[in-house]
């Protein structure tokens, strides 16, 4: 192994339509940490997962051989080891509220981000092309490889993820609610936040850069209804440590966020519990209400550890933090929280970054064997 050098280039394994690769480049870019993008392959993600134990993209090699998974556990390693310039707030109640949104934005909207881009013919007709062109070890003629992918994304990530003639209005209000919370927000400052951008900003860039601001069928509600919030896709990703470095670190949670964390209490935290439960009992499936609509989806084993690591920031919070918490996402919703998971998931990715290969069987994206 290699020492460790700074200024050598990542090298971040993923592709540039990828939901968290996308939110990972915005960050290296803010941050100003050189990388290199890499194309997935069937080669290179083994690789990769013999590596870190999770068959993933983006997956990122560090110049000294060691390995970085996970995105908001990589913004938290570089955090650590490359501070400058901080995207964490100070303000403990209000790093526990960036990171709550971050993890609300990376899990619930993958699903309308997933329906957007393979439901639609035309945007489905677009990445099937893409993803037949340009993963190369499939022998078998275009269009062929065409209809595979198209075929394979929205069994496993649409029809496999619980979208259906019953449900998928509900799966689309969840972007459209999602355009309407953050227009007003960006019509008064620059970032979720305040003037600078935290985890909460980079949670969302996962599905509204590369699904919903680039797919068309998304893109083109985006321009129509929320062009405030397109503004803010370009904001982010035109972002430099320089400029990043003169900004000023959110003090508090904004006053104004009130429907988005009314959404994350309403739905997404009691979504979360459901799956614990469903986890708990050895469950597959797992069926849930959204504000009126049952949705049954697969049983996701890493959707409880997300839960725990909320829960155990929640609970390192001092009394002061916690009650701005309390106040922000209500009493009922943080006490909700602040419940343990009634079977914990065992921690599959130790602290970053890795550096020995892994020996059992590795999981997929869910961390299911």
């Amino acid at each position: 192994m290699t020492t460790r050098n700074e200024s050598a280039p990542l090298v971040v394994y993923g592709t540039d339509c990828s939901y968290y690769t996308g939110k990972l480049e915005a960050y290296l870019r803010a941050k100003g940490i050189a990388y290199r993008l890499e194309p997935f392959n069937e080669r290179n993600m083994r690789r990769a997962a013999r590596h870190t134990g999770v068959i993933q993209i983006p997956q990122v090699e560090c110049p000294d051989g060691s390995w970085l998974a996970d995105t908001t556990l990589i913004l938290d390693y570089f955090e650590r080891t490359r501070p400058a310039p901080s995207i964490t707030p100070a303000d403990p109640a209000t790093a526990f509220a960036s990171r709550l949104i971050e993890d609300y934005a990376d899990e619930w909207l993958w699903r309308p981000a997933m329906h957007y881009r393979w439901s639609f013919p035309t945007t489905a007709a677009l990445m099937s092309a893409w993803l037949a062109e340009h993963v190369t070890e499939q022998r078998a003629p275009q269009w062929a490889k065409r209809l595979f992918w198209r075929r394979r994304q929205y069994g496993t990530f649409v029809k496999g993820d619980g979208v259906t003639p019953a449900t998928c209005v509900a799966v689309e209000a969840a972007y459209l609610d999602t355009l309407a919370t953050l227009e007003p927000i960006f019509a008064s400052r620059p970032f979720v936040l305040g003037e600078r951008p935290t985890p909460a900003d980079f949670g969302f860039m996962a599905p509204l850069f590369r699904h919903f601001f680039c797919d068309p069928a998304p893109g083109r509600i985006m321009r129509e209804r929320a062009p405030g919030v397109h503004e803010w896709v370009a904001r982010v990703w035109n972002l430099r440590p320089e400029r990043v470095d003169a900004m000023p670190t959110p003090e508090r949670i904004p006053d104004d966020l009130g429907r988005l964390f009314a959404t994350i209490a309403e739905v997404y935290l009691p979504y979360l519990d459901a799956n614990a439960a469903a986890y708990a009992k050895g469950a597959k499936v797992v069926t849930y209400d959204v504000r009126g609509t049952p949705i049954t989806e697969p049983v996701k084993p890493y959707r409880v550890w997300c839960r725990d690591r909320l829960r155990a920031e929640l609970l390192r919070l001092e009394n002061a933090a916690r009650t701005s918490v309390e106040r922000t996402l209500g009493a009922d919703a943080t006490a909700r929280l602040a419940q343990p998971s009634p079977k914990p998931v065992e921690n599959l990715i130790l602290e970053l970054p890795l550096t020995a290969p892994r020996q059992p069987k590795p999981v997929d994206s869910w961390w299911r064997r």
